[in-house]
């Protein structure tokens, strides 16, 4: 029985898995044929169960400068994702390491952290924190292909199937995206699917790379990789959790501030019980809490969506919480809007973004990659009130770079933006900085 089970709040997720993970055996599955390069690594991976051939693999692994990495893990049963496999491959090799074998995954972590050794990652933030915690010392060298295929005419975020179909032209295969990954003996299709996400890494990084230096756009994807690492840097993040539970909604100034308490309590509450945060308190039950703010269990009781063990077993923490953030000094939640856009500014906010979104396309950048337009109109907004004079983007950033810098000029009447169809996409014609055109 998985950690935390028994208590009842993480087996429905459990049999989901399972339920998962039996359809996908059942299915009938075809595999793509691996085409044959020096870069990918066919048939069955390795599989390292014991500590000396790590530390052997390792070794190949950082005199090759070069791999690929990704993890499975389970992570809606424990307060830190239960990490289940460690896939690599590099130059010649394809290994999947066992953790429940392995006694020591630091021969892995330390190749990710050094950074003479260039770790390729699709999507890798996850994948990259059990390092950050092992060895208390951050990633370096990190290539992540999501990141790149963003400069690449490519949606923002794509998945790694994308990635793969596009750069490296086969097909993989769907299926044990959600499964048993602590399960063993691991069946064929769950080696081969947890393979494929790094056997073709190397290749597709390959094709990347040699596209990326012929746009000359290689350094800023670099310092995207490196500003996506650092984003991700840091303890718990409050205003995150905030930011999805309200969904884009205002909040009151006093809401907000309770809602911040309860968020913050209901970290300490999963910290302490070794559970998700939802599992521990559902995103619901905090919104409720927030709004209601109630004062006694009876008003406890009457949020819906609380559930009675965190009403039995934490009612005075979450009331003393909640009295805070009334009695309190307000605690806003950063980055939002000062107001709403009235209709003119509505208008004008998403011309500016359309003019933005189809520059980049028109220059293979996916215009979300950027920014966003809630991030635009918060901009635009401050400038229109006059609480800010600031430029979209610092000067020195990349963003400033592929498109801040156009856009000043834009706005000030001094750039224009011409545009063209061929090859079944946007191209961008003339981009002048001394006439309006197109």
């Amino acid at each position: 029985m998985a950690k935390n089970e028994s208590d009842g709040r993480t087996t429905y997720r459990r049999r989901k898995r399972a339920e998962m993970h039996a359809e996908a055996e059942a299915q009938s599955v075809q595999h793509a044929e691996i085409e044959t390069h020096r870069l990918v690594v066919t048939g069955r991976p390795e599989i390292i169960e014991d500590q000396a051939s790590l530390v052997e693999l390792a070794g190949v692994i950082r005199d090759s400068g070069s791999f690929a990495y990704d993890t499975e893990f389970i992570g809606e049963e424990t307060f830190l994702p239960r990490i289940c496999l460690v896939q690599v491959a590099c130059l010649g090799r394809l290994a999947l390491i066992d953790p429940l074998k392995v006694e020591r995954l630091d021969p892995i972590f330390e190749l990710v952290a050094d950074p003479a050794v260039e770790t390729l990652v699709h999507d890798g933030a996850q994948d990259l924190e059990p390092a950050r915690r092992a060895l208390g010392v951050e990633p370096e060298g990190i290539v992540d292909t999501q990141v790149c295929a963003g400069f690449l005419d490519m949606p923002w975020p794509s998945s790694l199937a994308k990635a793969v179909e596009r750069f490296a032209g086969h097909a993989l295969t769907k299926g044990h995206t959600f499964t048993d990954w602590d399960a063993r003996p691991l069946t064929e299709r769950q080696v081969r699917y947890a393979a494929d996400d790094v056997r073709f890494l190397p290749l597709v990084w390959d094709r990347m790379r040699t596209q990326l230096e012929d746009g000359d756009r290689l350094g800023w994807a670099m310092r995207e990789c490196e500003e996506s690492r650092r984003r991700h840097v840091g303890g718990f993040d409050p205003e995150k959790h905030m930011r999805k539970i309200v969904r884009g909604s205002r909040l009151k100034p006093k809401a907000t501030t309770v809602l911040r308490e309860i968020v913050e309590l209901r970290h300490e509450l999963a910290r302490e019980q070794d559970l998700p945060h939802r599992v521990a308190m559902s995103d619901e039950a905090v919104a409720d809490i927030s709004k209601i703010q109630p004062v006694d269990r009876e008003g406890l009781q009457r949020c819906r969506h609380i559930g009675r063990r965190n009403v039995e077993d934490h009612a005075d923490r979450i009331l003393a919480a909640v009295k805070r953030g009334v009695e309190g000094p307000p605690r806003p939640l950063g980055n939002q809007k000062s107001r709403d856009e009235n209709a003119e500014e509505r208008m004008r906010v998403d011309a500016i973004w359309s003019a933005l979104s189809l520059r980049c396309l028109a220059d293979g950048i996916a215009p979300n990659l950027i920014t966003s337009r809630a991030s635009l109109s918060r901009w635009y907004l401050d400038r229109a009130d006059g609480r800010s004079n600031d430029p979209l983007f610092a000067p020195d950033t990349w963003r400033h770079d592929a498109a801040g810098a156009w856009l000043e000029s834009f706005l000030a009447g001094r750039a224009g933006l011409e545009l063209g169809w061929s090859d079944g996409r946007l191209h961008r014609a003339v981009d002048g900085a001394g006439s309006i055109e197109g």
